[in-house]
């Protein structure tokens, strides 16, 4: 019995963690002719999250954030919009949304927003929807959208929509992450590698993603890291060579692979990590990068329990 609907006489409400990601490697390939462009690439979750509650009520839905973009215009908004739409439940929701992840920066937050939405609405009223259709939604609301379904790392292809598993890796790979304080527009940076593409100056990366799969399988970090590329380094170093000074600094204070994340802005390192806490070098990165945001975080393990970090209060 669906109790919620009774006049509430039981209030669920859900408490959600949405994981940002990085890109391990990342090949663009040809523009499709629906506009977007297929890709490959291999996306790993980072312990890094923003946090969101939802809560049913009897109408509309009631959106509280406190980073823009605000209202309507945010993916929020329009996953729950378009989880109403789709399931013609007639009931709404309030979400509150508390932003950890930077904007902009490549570590796909919006996109992970929208995914825990649709999974948490999902959940909140009775799994009207399939986990198929979960993924059409997701499609539709964004090409990084779908992975964010899915617990695991995984190869990434298409525009987005297929996804490849792989293993967790056997030990979190310690990171830091480097992010100025400017947003670099994805749409800019496809058009940027379409006209590196029309000139030829792209390098062939073919096999590049499987060179890092099996690294992966392995569970070799040295590997994982030495294998670290990014097709949009080509265009958003030229533009912002400031990024690139952050790629080399990480390398000399002993990163052992250095990556953008995404189009960008975020740059990320991999360290050396002898420890099962995280070092206290936090400080020593924020006095080498005192213009940038800074933190230093591990790749999200799987959860003993296998939840993917909610909590369902009733």
């Amino acid at each position: 019995m669906n109790l919620w609907k009774q006049n509430f006489v039981i209030i669920k409400i859900l408490k959600l963690k949405a994981y940002a990601k990085i890109n391990l490697g990342l090949t663009v390939l040809d523009k499709r002719p629906d506009g977007y462009h297929n890709i490959e690439t291999l996306i790993q979750h980072i312990d890094f999250f923003d946090e969101i509650t939802l809560k049913p009520q009897k109408n509309d839905i009631n959106f509280i954030s406190d980073s823009p973009p605000f209202g309507e215009e945010n993916l929020c908004f329009k996953a729950a919009e378009l989880f109403f739409k789709t399931t013609d439940i007639k009931s709404g929701i309030s979400i509150n949304l508390k932003k950890h992840i930077w904007q902009g920066a490549g570590l796909g937050g919006g996109s992970s927003d929208a995914a825990s939405i649709l999974m948490g609405m999902n959940k909140l009223f009775d799994t009207p929807l399939k986990k198929n259709k979960l993924y059409e939604l997701a499609s539709q609301l964004g090409s990084d959208v779908p992975f964010f379904l899915e617990e695991y790392p995984a190869i990434v292809k298409g525009r987005g929509e297929i996804i490849k598993r792989l293993p967790f890796l056997s030990k979190p790979m310690l990171i830091v992450l480097v992010c100025p304080d400017f947003q670099i527009s994805t749409k800019w940076a496809y058009k940027e590698m379409d006209k590196i593409r029309f000139e030829k100056k792209l390098t062939n990366r073919k096999n590049y993603i499987n060179k890092i799969r099996i690294k992966f399988f392995e569970n070799d970090i040295k590997g994982i890291a030495n294998s670290l590329y990014n097709d949009f380094e080509k265009v958003v170093f030229k533009k912002y060579p400031e990024l690139l000074t952050v790629k080399e600094n990480l390398l000399k204070e002993g990163a052992i692979g250095v990556s953008l994340s995404g189009s960008g802005s975020c740059m990320y390192g991999i360290l050396k990590d002898k420890s099962t806490d995280l070092p206290t070098g936090k400080e020593r990165f924020i006095k080498l990068f005192p213009k940038y945001y800074v933190n230093i975080i591990r790749t999200k393990e799987r959860r003993k329990d296998g939840r993917n970090g909610s909590k369902n209060h009733c």
